[in-house]
C-alpha cells in the first residue's frame, strides 16, 4: 500500500529529472524511435489501479492525525501488533516483509507500523462517532428499559462433566445430564424445599455454595450477561423455573431484593452514551459510515474527477459488502 503511495509520488520526481518532451509537450519517462510513454500515461495507470484506495488512506491519516496525536498507548498497540506479526510469519516459516505483503498489503516493517497507527485512529474516530450520534431519547429509552438497582440474588450452579478431549456425543452427553441435574433441583423448590439448603447441597460454585449460593448485590457487568438478564425478569421472591445457560454452566437464580435505579445525572448519562456507543460502533457497515462522515464533516473534495469517480465506486463496493454480509 504504502509502496504504491511512494510510486504515484515519484512518477512526478521521475518526469521532472530529464527534460525530454514528447511530441504531444508532455515529460517523457520512455522513448522509442517513433513516440514513448510519458509521466501522465504512467500516473493514469497507477491511477486507475491504486488511487482511490491509496488516496482514501491518505485522507484519512491526514485528518485523523489532526484528531488524534499518537501516545503510550497507540506506541503500545503498535509495539504488540508488530511483535504478533513476527510471531505468526515465524510460525510460518515466512519472512517477515513477505508475510507482512501477503496478509497486510504493505512492504516492510515501517510501513506495517504505518497501517496500523492508521487503523487504531480509525478505531479511535468509529468510538468517538459512534457516541457523538447517540441521541437523548435513545439515552432515555435505555434508561427506562435497561437500567435497574442493585438486585440481591442467590443461585444453584450445575456444570457439565465433560472432559475437555471428550468426543461431541459425550459433551452433549454431559450438558444433557446437567440440565436435567437443574431441571430435578427446581422441582426440589416447587414442592418447597428451601433455596439456601439445596445450594449448599447441590452448587458447584464453591465459592457462594457455602453461602446458600448468595451473590450478594449485583447489576450489569456484574456478573454472566445471562444471568443478569434472567434476573431483571425475574419478580422479588421469585426464581427461574428452568435453568438459564452461560459460560460457567447452568443457573438456578432466586431474587431476594431489587434496590431502586440510579438518578439519571450526567455522569449515568455518559456512562449509557458510552454502552450504547459501542453497541452502535460494532454494527456491520458502521465502520463505512463513520469514516464518511469523517471526511464530509471537514468538507473533503477530489478536485481530480476520475479519481473522485475511482473513491465514489471504492466505497460503494465497500458498502455493498457490509450488507451482504448482514
Amino acid at each position: 500500500m504504502k509502496k504504491t503511495i511512494m510510486v504515484l509520488a515519484c512518477v512526478f520526481l521521475l518526469a521532472g529529472c530529464n527534460n525530454v518532451k514528447l511530441t504531444n509537450g508532455e515529460n517523457a519517462l520512455v522513448t522509442f524511435e517513433e513516440g514513448g510513454i510519458s509521466s501522465d500515461d504512467l500516473y493514469n495507470v497507477l491511477k486507475e489501479t491504486y488511487g482511490a484506495e491509496n488516496i482514501t488512506n491518505l485522507i484519512d491519516k491526514y485528518l485523523l492525525e489532526k484528531l488524534y496525536k499518537s501516545n503510550n498507548e497507540e506506541k503500545s498497540y503498535i509495539k504488540q501488533s508488530l511483535e504478533t506479526a513476527k510471531s505468526s510469519a515465524k510460525e510460518m516459516n515466512a519472512d517477515f516483509d513477505t508475510y507482512v505483503y501477503y496478509y497486510y498489503n504493505v512492504s516492510g516493517e515501517a510501513a506495517f507500523k504505518d497501517y496500523i497507527s492508521l487503523n487504531y485512529k480509525r478505531s479511535l474516530w468509529i468510538e468517538d462517532y459512534a457516541q457523538e450520534i447517540v441521541s437523548d431519547k435513545q439515552i432515555e429509552e435505555y434508561y427506562k428499559d435497561e437500567v435497574v438497582g442493585d438486585m440481591e440474588a442467590s443461585h444453584i450452579l450445575i456444570t457439565s462433566k465433560a472432559k475437555d478431549n471428550a468426543t461431541d456425543e459425550e459433551k452433549s452427553s454431559a450438558e444433557k445430564e446437567a440440565y436435567q441435574k437443574a431441571k430435578d433441583i427446581i422441582d426440589k423448590l416447587k414442592s418447597g424445599e428451601d433455596f439456601s439448603k439445596l445450594a449448599k447441597q447441590y452448587s458447584e460454585d464453591e465459592e457462594t455454595a457455602t453461602k446458600g449460593g448468595s451473590l450478594g448485590k449485583i447489576n450489569d457487568g456484574d456478573y454472566a450477561d445471562e444471568v443478569i438478564e434472567s434476573l431483571k425478569s425475574l419478580k422479588v421472591g421469585s426464581y427461574t423455573l428452568t435453568p438459564v445457560k452461560s459460560s460457567y454452566g447452568y443457573h438456578i437464580i432466586y431474587k431476594s431484593s431489587q434496590g431502586d435505579k440510579a438518578k439519571l445525572d450526567d455522569a449515568l448519562k455518559e456512562e449509557i452514551r458510552a454502552t450504547i456507543g459501542k453497541e452502535i460502533a460494532d454494527q456491520d457497515g458502521f465502520y463505512i459510515k463513520a469514516m464518511k462522515a469523517l471526511r464530509e464533516k471537514n468538507k473533503m473534495k477530489i478536485l481530480d474527477s476520475e479519481l473522485e469517480k475511482a473513491y465514489e465506486k471504492l466505497v460503494a463496493r465497500y458498502e455493498a459488502q457490509s450488507n451482504t454480509s448482514k
